[in-house]
C-alpha cells in the first residue's frame, strides 16, 4: 500500500533487494498521481496496480488508465465492477489485465469457481484471478483441484485467504496458477493469512519447489 508520502526511494530499493518477481502496488490512499510516475522511472521489475478503495469508481479508474499510460505492466480490475469497454480501454494504454473476483465468507465449489472463471474469460482478462476465504482445510483441496484443471487453459491465479487458505497460498503455483501473493514484510500483510516474501520462499525450500 502506497500514500502520498510514502517514502518511495527507499521502498523501491526494500523491493529490489528481495528480487521479486512480479510487483502489486495499491493505491486505495493514492491521491497524489505524481508519485506514479516515480514509480515507473525507479522500477526494475514487473508492476500490477491495483485500487481497493471505497473512493468513487469513476475516479479509481482514472488513476489506473494513468497507471497503464505510464507502463505499470497489469492493471487489476473486479470483475464486479468492471465493463468490455473498462478492460479494452486499459489494453489500449498497453497494460494487460487482471479481473479479480474476490469471496470474503467461504470458498464456493469448484463448479462455481469455474463459472466465474468463464465470465472472467469473456469480459477479456489476460489473467483471472479467483480468490475465496478458507473456514476449513478441505477448501484448500478445493481451490487447489480447480487450479490444476484450469490453469493449462487460462493464466489463472486463484488461492484461499484466512489462516486455513496459507497451504493454497504456497502451492497453488506447483499446480499450474501463474503466481501467487506475498507481503514484504510480516507487518505489511494485506489479507489475512498472507506470509512475507521470505516466509513464501522458506516454504518452498522446505518443500523444494524452488
Amino acid at each position: 500500500m502506497i500514500e502520498d508520502n510514502t517514502d518511495l526511494a527507499t521502498l523501491m530499493k526494500r523491493i529490489s533487494a528481495k528480487s521479486p518477481d512480479l510487483v502489486e502496488f495499491r493505491l486505495d490512499e493514492l491521491h497524489d498521481r505524481n508519485r506514479l510516475e516515480e514509480i515507473t522511472s525507479k522500477k526494475s521489475f514487473p508492476t500490477i496496480a491495483t485500487d481497493r478503495s471505497d473512493r468513487d469508481q469513476r475516479k479509481k479508474l482514472e488513476q489506473l488508465t494513468y497507471a497503464a499510460s505510464l507502463g505499470f505492466d497489469l492493471i487489476d480490475l473486479e470483475l464486479a465492477t468492471t465493463d468490455a469497454a473498462t478492460v479494452k480501454h486499459m489494453k489500449s494504454e498497453g497494460a494487460q489485465i487482471i479481473l479479480s473476483f474476490h469471496d470474503f465468507s467461504q470458498t464456493p465449489s469448484k463448479e462455481h469457481l469455474t463459472k466465474i472463471l468463464r465470465a472472467e474469460k469473456k469480459l477479456g482478462g489476460d489473467v483471472c484471478k479467483i480468490v475465496t476465504t478458507a473456514r476449513q482445510p478441505h477448501d484448500n483441496l478445493t481451490i487447489l483441484d480447480f487450479v490444476e484443471s484450469e490453469a493449462p487453459k487460462v493464466r489463472l491465479i486463484s488461492f484461499a485467504m484466512g489462516s486455513q487458505g496459507v497451504p493454497s497460498r504456497v502451492l497453488s503455483p506447483l499446480f499450474g496458477a501463474e503466481f501467487t501473493f506475498a507481503s514484504l514484510g510480516e507487518n505489511l500483510r494485506t489479507a489475512e493469512g498472507q506470509l512475507s516474501i521470505d516466509q513464501l520462499r522458506s516454504a518452498w525450500q522446505i518443500l523444494e519447489i524452488q
